[in-house]
């Protein structure tokens, strides 16, 4: 399988505050243990961005303490290309990637670290998967407004319900960062059950539905 995720912020010592940790060492080891019991070492896992702190050792470290074997990067603002290729380990390391393909897999994800307003294949069976904007979970969500992230006191740092609203607007964009899926990798499949298939897609957009 395939899984993917964002936002890692390993040995970020805000961001673990923001999700309700005031030791960054245990807000360090629910990440990777999340990982490890989703993600098989026989499966393919895509990192998109913001994982650690920017040094050789800090890779390193994150490398070894996840099983998967087959671990692809896409890099984020907080990270840094070089140090991933001086660790190695990784299948790839990259600034923007696709993987999948429309008749073999049922799809294909374009991905970034940063979200897209458009991008390769849109109004073609692609999907945009990204991290950055730490969007908390919500099956309804509570306005279009996105400007104003929850409180402090909330534990939340990003929009809420981002994903269900691309999905309820029939935009096929998911953010597949730690804050908005429970702090653990989300599979492909779970990702193509959350946005629109082709059929509702092409019917929104006004386009012939096959």
């Amino acid at each position: 399988m395939r899984f993917f995720t964002a936002d890692l912020h390993l040995g970020d010592k805000t961001i673990a505050r923001w999700r309700g940790f005031d030791d960054v060492a245990e807000h360090d080891a629910m990440v990777l243990s999340n990982i490890n019991d989703t993600v098989a070492e026989t499966d393919e896992l895509w990192l998109l961005g913001d994982l650690c702190r920017a040094r050789v050792e800090d890779v390193r470290a994150m490398r070894d303490a996840i099983r998967c074997l087959q671990i692809n990067v896409v890099v984020g603002n907080h990270d840094s290309r070089s140090k991933f290729l001086t660790c190695g380990g990784f299948v790839s390391v990259e600034y923007y990637a696709e993987v999948g393909r429309v008749k073999r897999d049922g799809y294909k994800f374009v991905m970034s670290h940063y979200p897209m307003l458009d991008w390769d294949r849109a109004y073609h069976g692609s999907f945009m998967l990204h991290g950055h904007i730490h969007s908390l979970p919500s099956d309804e969500p509570e306005s279009d407004d996105f400007v104003n992230p929850p409180s402090r006191e909330e534990g939340g740092m990003g929009m809420r319900g981002y994903n269900a609203w691309n999905a309820q607007r029939c935009i096929r964009r998911f953010d597949v960062g730690m804050d908005a899926n429970g702090y653990r990798p989300v599979s492909d499949q779970d990702i193509l059950a959350a946005l629109p298939d082709d059929a509702t897609w092409s019917a929104t957009h006004g386009l012939p539905v096959n």
